[in-house]
């Protein structure tokens, strides 16, 4: 235990406000930004406090999932010995749990299913659930029930959303599509914006706040998606 704590003593959680048990959060980013790294590293700050993960993917095989994982570990902690981010990613596969959906058969009705059984089976209860890859153009209805099973089963969920250069849909609050019809269900939205220095990670709505501080916006490495600058923000002790 304290060997592995020493391993975890620099690591820097995603700079993104924790989300309350039944809470739902949103990345939006354009295809190849790096949505899925960015939700496996929030994955990973709750696995890393030993907290449960179900992370759910559509039309993707879980041994890819496991991989995203393996490197992100090798890339924050890359100043470690093999032996010990290998020792880490043993300790923390009992507390995530990979779920795919292939050939579109997602549905919420088949998760609330997955979710009962991991509990009745497995003892597995999940504190955070990720869900990558859904369709958004399913709309309101599909993150209603969603939100849903958020609530009955006490945990925060995050999801990805495409967003598309060719749809520049924005609403009043400066929600963009396809969030923009549906953010009414979503207590944070971020977005992930290539830029030259890097990846900007900007907040859109943080905890049912639109349009948060103007300086919460953090650089990540656009290789690895770790963080090479902070705002106000990742020092206020809330994430």
């Amino acid at each position: 235990m304290a060997d592995e704590n020493a391993v975890c003593s620099g690591y820097e959680k995603m700079p993104v406000s924790r989300l309350e048990p039944g809470e739902m959060g949103v990345l939006l980013a354009r295809a190849g930004a790096g949505k899925t790294a960015c939700l496996t590293h929030l994955a990973l700050g709750y696995l890393l406090d030993k907290e449960p993960v179900l992370h759910v993917c559509v039309d993707v095989v879980p041994d890819k999932v496991k991989l995203w994982y393996h490197r992100l570990l090798k890339d924050i902690f890359s100043n470690q010995p093999e032996c010990k981010v290998t020792e880490l990613q043993h300790a923390i596969e009992p507390l995530r749990f990979i779920m795919s959906f292939l050939n579109r058969t997602f549905s919420p009705e088949k998760l609330e299913i997955s979710i009962d059984s991991l509990k009745q089976q497995a003892k597995f209860v999940p504190a955070l659930i990720i869900l990558d890859g859904l369709d958004f153009g399913r709309a309101h209805a599909l993150f209603e029930k969603i939100g849903g099973i958020a609530r009955r089963h006490s945990a925060s969920v995050w999801v990805s959303a495409r967003s598309h250069r060719h749809i520049p849909d924005v609403n009043e609050r400066g929600i963009p599509y396809p969030i923009d019809a549906m953010d009414d269900l979503f207590s944070s939205v971020f977005i992930l914006q290539p830029e030259n220095d890097g990846i900007r990670l900007k907040a859109l709505k943080e905890k049912g706040n639109y349009n948060p501080a103007e300086d919460c916006e953090f650089l990540l490495d656009p290789n690895t998606f770790l963080l090479l600058k902070k705002s106000h923000l990742a020092e206020r002790g809330d994430q």
